[in-house]
């Protein structure tokens, strides 16, 4: 039964291959000939200095657990659950017997299912993400009876930059935008990246707000040294709250977007509330809850 369950490959001490059972043979497309004695490591798709480590344990004589990618005969990854177990000989470790399941359908699926939830470039939440997100905020905010910013943020003249520098330096510069700002406190997850040069932050916590733009302000200000070139930006910010403007999520998101053009009218680094926060917050400045 284990023979079956399992691919099973059998190992010197030096990490030759010994003996690989049927399973192994028809997943991986090998015959026992083309791997009898070879290197395992040789099928490894990865750093050897990383499996030294993992055979280091082993003539410790500890059983090791993991994740591992193997390569088949015609160039496929085969992502595999393995486990490594040192076997005894007159007290010193004679073989190593390894069994692997094959876990390659769920890493493409969970691999497609990151890429349809991030930004290709940046590897930021996108905006499938946000929309998500924005459902799961505003449920959460109504039962809580809480409310929440919707932060709409745009790269002043970014257009210069990529004329000026060419598209991508334009596009290192978004990725190391993303990266500051998504470091801040409370942004980890919270920082969208809808398209080009445009992202929205949603902060729950929208008391926080004017000193969370302030550290945004502060990252931007330092200016971005990119593969020799340095290079200084400013970005406008549009803002609107959950449920003072809108309690549907597109028309917050709309409104923050016009009070972000309207920041825009501003020099350098600046934000707007949308005209009904805006009214909101000069009768009660620093009580957003």
């Amino acid at each position: 039964m284990l023979n079956q369950n399992f691919m099973i490959i059998q190992l010197t001490s030096e990490a030759k291959i010994m003996e690989v059972n049927e399973l192994f043979l028809e997943k991986f497309h090998y015959t026992i000939d083309d791997l009898k004695m070879g290197d395992y490591l040789d099928y490894v798709n990865g750093e050897k200095a990383e499996w030294q480590k993992v055979w280091d344990e082993l003539w410790q004589g500890k059983q090791w657990n993991g994740e591992s990618c193997l390569v088949t005969k015609y160039g496929e990854l085969k992502w595999l659950e393995s486990t490594f177990i040192p076997v005894y000989n007159n007290g010193n470790v004679h073989q190593v017997m390894t069994l692997h399941v094959d876990k390659t359908d769920q890493k493409n699926a969970e691999k497609w299912k990151q890429l349809a939830f991030r930004h290709e470039l940046t590897n930021l939440p996108n905006r499938r993400k946000l929309l998500t997100s924005m459902d799961e905020l505003i449920c959460r905010a109504e039962q809580d009876g809480t409310k929440f910013a919707v932060l709409f943020m745009d790269i002043n003249q970014f257009k210069v930059v990529n004329d000026s520098y060419g598209h991508t330096i334009g596009d290192l510069l978004l990725i190391e935008i993303g990266k500051r700002v998504s470091k801040l406190p409370s942004l980890d997850e919270r920082l969208f990246h809808m398209s080009g040069d445009e992202f929205i932050i949603l902060l729950e916590d929208s008391a926080k707000l004017d000193s969370v733009i302030g550290s945004i302000f502060a990252q931007i200000e330092k200016g971005f040294e990119l593969e020799g070139h340095y290079i200084e930006v400013n970005i406008s910010i549009g803002v609107s709250i959950y449920p003072d403007d809108s309690v549907n999520a597109r028309r917050l998101m709309e409104l923050a977007d016009e009070a972000m053009y309207e920041a825009k009218t501003k020099a350098g680094n600046a934000y707007e509330y949308s005209r009904e926060s805006s009214l909101v917050v000069m009768m009660n400045k620093g009580n957003l809850k």
